[in-house]
C-alpha cells in the first residue's frame, strides 16, 4: 500500500509578540531621542538668552561710561527756578545721579541741543535714563525716559573729590562751608545689582585724573 507525504513549509515573518517588542524598542529609542533633542534646544535657548543679556549689559555700561566721561561744568535750574549742581549725586534727596553732558541730541520736536541734562535712577526694578530737552526747565518740562535694563534692584554711586576722598553725595561743602555748583568729581564709581548678572561695578575716571 503506497502513501504520499506532504512537506509543510512555514512562511517566514514576525509573530505578534516580536512586533510588539520591536514597536516598544522603537518607542523607547524615539523617546530618548526626543528628550535629548529637547535638552539640546533648552540649553541653546538658555545660552542665547544669557548671551543676549550680557550683550545688553555691555551696551548699557558703555553708554553710562560715555555719559559720565562727557560731564561738563554747567549747573542748571529746576522747575521751580532753584539751582541744581552741574553734577548731583543724591543731592538733597534727589536722583542717584544727575549731570550735564556735552553731546548733540535730536528731540522729537525737531529740537537740537549740544548740552544735555542726564540722570539715572531705579524705578519698578528698571534702570532708567532720563534726558531733559532743555537745561533750565520750565514748570511743564518733562524728561524723556529710556529703559535700559530690567530686573535691577540697586544702584549705588560714589564720587571722588580732590580733597574729600570718596563720597556718596555730591557736591559737598568745602572747609568754609561753601558749595561749588560747578565742581566736577575726579572719578565716579557705579555699582548695579542685577538679578541675572549679580553685582556689576564700574569705576569711571574723568579727564585729568
Amino acid at each position: 500500500m503506497g502513501g504520499s507525504f506532504r512537506t509543510i513549509r512555514r512562511e517566514s515573518g514576525f509573530t505578534l509578540l516580536e512586533l510588539l517588542i520591536a514597536v516598544a524598542i522603537f518607542g523607547l529609542i524615539g523617546l530618548a531621542g526626543y528628550r535629548l533633542l529637547n535638552s539640546v534646544v533648552n540649553t541653546y535657548q538658555q545660552t542665547s538668552a544669557r548671551t543676549e543679556a550680557f550683550s545688553q549689559l555691555q551696551k548699557v555700561v558703555t553708554l553710562v561710561e560715555q555719559d559720565i566721561r562727557h560731564m561738563v561744568s554747567r549747573s542748571v535750574r529746576d522747575e521751580l527756578g532753584d539751582a541744581i549742581p552741574a553734577v548731583s549725586v543724591n543731592y538733597r534727596g534727589g536722583l542717584p545721579i544727575e549731570f550735564t553732558r556735552a553731546g548733540r541730541w535730536r528731540f522729537p520736536e525737531e529740537q537740537y541741543s549740544d548740552l544735555l541734562r542726564i540722570a539715572y535712577r531705579i524705578q519698578n526694578q528698571e534702570l532708567q535714563r532720563l534726558i531733559w530737552p532743555v537745561l533750565d526747565r520750565a514748570e511743564d518740562t518733562q524728561p524723556q525716559v529710556q529703559i535700559l535694563l530690567k530686573e535691577v534692584s540697586g544702584l549705588n554711586i560714589r564720587v571722588l573729590g580732590d580733597d574729600s576722598g570718596w563720597n556718596t553725595t555730591w557736591p559737598i561743602a568745602n572747609n568754609q562751608g561753601q558749595i561749588d555748583f560747578s565742581l566736577l568729581p575726579r572719578a565716579v564709581d557705579i555699582s548695579l545689582q542685577t538679578k541675572t548678572q549679580g553685582q556689576i561695578q564700574r569705576l569711571i575716571t574723568l579727564d585729568g585724573l
